[in-house]
């Protein structure tokens, strides 16, 4: 078996002409957030270098879908946030937009919808990316960043830094300052203490993307044997794996689906450590300064690894991967290969070098 273990370090590259110089104008800055966690969270270096350009009392606005509002008052260089309550932004939205008076706008998804919401809003500027029959829409525009073009290239943060970069050239790094998390909010669940490893089994995105559960629950066991607390988190969808985890784990405390963003952000604030999938609870954890563990089966860790915390990646070096794919083509002993050739041993190794 071959594979991949190393300490993520991302590797950001400038494709296109930067740094056109566009000055904010009005009060600030809007900026259109990505509409998935993970995603956000890897926006957040460039979004605080957006913010770094201002000059006070001219402030940063962000417009994101009204789940992911906590992650950005979380962050102390964002002055406003606004949520959608729809997949499209509302008239109130609108107002309350055009109220704050922003004189330039950066759309950073690469959607037709997205740029259209922030040309609802009738803001000067508004830059972003070509493509997608959405040029007529912004003022100014960066060439357009096909999905899977940059694939074991670079990280897609590269993206974001380059929209960044149309304020000024400035220079990259995957740095931000840390979030604002309500500590308290983990013992409200039962998670008092310190001595607590986070685990993540489940991925929105589909199979391709979830180590064994049995794996996990195996580092679940390592876990308590070393006098560690396992608490595991995840959504709604995730629970039966994370039940059943619980359940073969003496003391192990169950939260998937149990959990408020907020309170998430809370409980993996408060892990020494966690282990995940590629998913967004990785990101988080990374994002809140909490180190861990990864392990990747159909995705890019070199595009979409974590940022923040320092974590050990793990991605088997089969021939089919990345295939992007949320289930496996494969079948018999072939199938997900990815996941299945990363054992327990592996990640208890890394894991163990974190405690």
């Amino acid at each position: 078996m071959v594979m991949q273990a190393q300490l993520f370090e991302p590797i950001l590259r400038r494709g296109v002409a930067s740094g056109r110089c566009l000055a904010p104008g009005g009060d600030g800055v809007l900026v259109r957030a990505t509409n998935w966690l993970g995603d956000s969270l890897m926006t957040l270096p460039a979004v605080w270098r957006i913010s770094s350009r201002l000059t006070r009392p001219a402030g940063l606005t962000v417009l994101c879908p009204n789940s992911l509002r906590p992650i950005w008052q979380a962050c102390p260089w964002v002055e406003h946030v606004i949520g959608m309550a729809g997949k499209r932004i509302a008239s109130g939205e609108v107002e309350a937009v055009r109220k704050l008076h922003p004189g330039l706008a950066i759309v950073l998804p690469n959607s037709f919808g997205a740029a259209l919401d922030v040309w609802k809003c009738r803001i000067p500027e508004r830059i972003g990316r070509a493509g997608r029959w959405r040029s007529w829409l912004l003022t100014a525009r960066l060439p357009e960043w096909p999905r899977g073009e940059n694939a074991g290239v670079c990280h897609q943060l590269s993206y974001y830094l380059e929209l960044a970069d149309c304020l000024g050239l400035m220079e990259w790094g995957a740095d931000f300052p840390p979030l604002r998390v309500d500590a308290g909010r983990a013992d409200a669940l039962g998670m008092d203490g310190d001595n607590w490893v986070a685990l993540a089994p489940g991925a929105a995105y589909g199979p391709a993307k979830q180590w064994p559960q049995d794996h996990f629950r195996q580092v679940a066991a390592w876990l308590r044997r070393q006098d560690l607390r396992v608490v595991l988190v995840g959504t709604g969808k995730e629970q039966a794996v994370t039940k059943a985890i619980a359940e073969a784990i003496p003391g192990a405390l169950d939260l998937a689906g149990r959990t408020s963003l907020e309170e998430l952000m809370a409980v993996l604030a408060r892990a020494r450590a966690a282990v995940a999938n590629d998913s967004g609870a990785m990101h988080l954890a990374a994002a809140l300064g909490t180190p861990g563990v990864a392990v990747f089966g159909s995705t890019d860790p070199i595009g979409t690894g974590p940022l923040g915390a320092p974590w050990h990646i793990f991605a088997a070096t089969v021939p089919c991967r990345p295939c992007f794919r949320r289930t496996c083509p494969l079948t018999g002993a072939e199938a997900y290969r990815c996941l299945a050739e990363i054992t327990p041993a592996d990640v208890i190794g890394a894991l163990a070098n974190i405690l």
